[in-house]
């Protein structure tokens, strides 16, 4: 039997489980890259915006950087005085004699997580953002500036004058846990922020249960999205967070689309059958598979958009167009097969007590009958 022969709200058992799936896969990745690094904030790929970080920007003076070629050669120079086993060495010798820290090689060891080139001609450069060291171990920074010290002067020598790199310079920024804190607070409110203005716009363009099942499905999205981040492991910065947002905005357009109908169908139910109870579920079911075919083309058509993004784009482009591809089919799947259910689930519910009530004579305008003592 074909999926438009059936009640897709009242299959909801199935609908339910596939996500509560896949963030419990989520959870064991997470979960896992935790216990390896033996710290929690590896769970997953934190960027520097939100965990801290440092930047090195490398200006090149006369040097050349040209093209990708160019380009990532000097990449992988940096990266091997990142990585370089001599530069851990002295980091994990002076935490342990000045800051009496124990770490390993590896937990000092910085890795990128972000790099561009940047200007033309004497002022062309490279960025590159990695990571500090975790705040476990180092709370203050105090190793990581260490760290960033001798990497410092491990590229100044290599960028010098000696090496034919005339007016070129190195400098180093670092972004701190406290900042980082902030934008997260920051993230987190505005999220919070649109949720609420979603829900009493809903509620008032339509009822309490529909805006409850529409910040729920909400909701969904951006735990699938943030399930399929920490799985891909894409790095979670400032590009989540707008992809996030963006989704939240994008993604309620299915929603009100459906329950805008369900609205129409309520009322023409309502006038055909005045005094007949409602069946929510067949009116939530009629109404999505009225609009299912507008559902399917909106969301198609965006995505081939954000695909070519996703192939032919920068790394930081990337970083915003796989969370939103993800957004994209969490959106569509929670505006079919979430939020019908859970508006027919809580209307039903709602519909049942009002029945009860009704039953015994407490219903809104009505008193309870008191037994006659005739």
């Amino acid at each position: 039997m074909k999926m438009t022969k059936k009640n897709i709200a009242k299959m909801y058992k199935i609908w339910f489980v596939v996500p509560a799936v896949i963030i419990l896969a989520a959870a064991i990745v997470f979960a896992a890259f935790a216990g390896v690094n033996h710290d929690i904030n590896k769970g997953m790929n934190i960027g520097t915006d939100f965990a801290g970080g440092s930047i090195v920007t490398i200006v090149l003076g006369d040097g050349e950087l040209g093209d990708d070629a160019g380009f990532n050669e000097h990449l992988d120079a940096v990266t091997q005085v990142l990585e370089d086993d001599s530069i851990a060495e002295q980091v994990v010798q002076i935490a342990a004699d000045e800051y009496g820290v124990t770490l390993t090689a590896d937990a000092v060891k910085a890795s990128v997580s972000y790099s561009q080139r940047s200007d033309t001609g004497s002022n062309m450069s490279i960025i590159v953002k990695y990571d500090n060291v975790s705040s476990t171990f180092d709370p203050n920074n105090d190793i990581t500036n260490v760290r960033n010290e001798l990497i410092e002067a491990r590229l100044e020598e290599i960028y010098s004058a000696e090496n034919g790199y005339t007016n070129a310079s190195v400098t180093m920024s670092n972004i701190g846990a406290t900042a980082s804190r902030e934008m997260v607070k920051s993230a987190l409110l505005a999220l919070v922020i649109s949720l609420a203005l979603i829900l009493v716009y809903v509620v008032i363009r339509f009822e309490l249960w529909s805006g409850l099942a529409a910040v729920i499905a909400l909701c969904h999205d951006v735990a699938i999205m943030l399930a399929f981040t920490i799985m891909f492991r894409i790095q979670v910065n400032s590009s989540f967070i707008a992809a996030m947002i963006t989704i939240v905005a994008y993604s309620i357009n299915n929603t009100i689309v459906i329950f805008d109908r369900v609205r129409e169908n309520n009322k023409i139910v309502q006038k055909l059958k005045p005094n007949a109870p409602l069946d929510n579920f067949a009116i939530a079911d009629k109404s999505l598979k009225q609009t299912l075919t507008r559902c399917v083309n909106t969301t198609v058509t965006t995505l081939f958009a954000i695909v070519i993004f996703a192939i032919l784009g920068a790394s930081s482009v990337r970083e915003f167009a796989l969370p939103v591809i993800f957004g994209l089919f969490a959106g569509f799947y929670s505006s079919v097969f979430i939020s019908p259910a859970l508006y027919s689930l809580m209307k039903n519910a709602a519909d049942r007590r009002k029945a009860k009530k009704r039953a015994a004579g407490t219903f809104v305008g009505q008193k309870k009958q008191q037994p006659s003592n005739d």
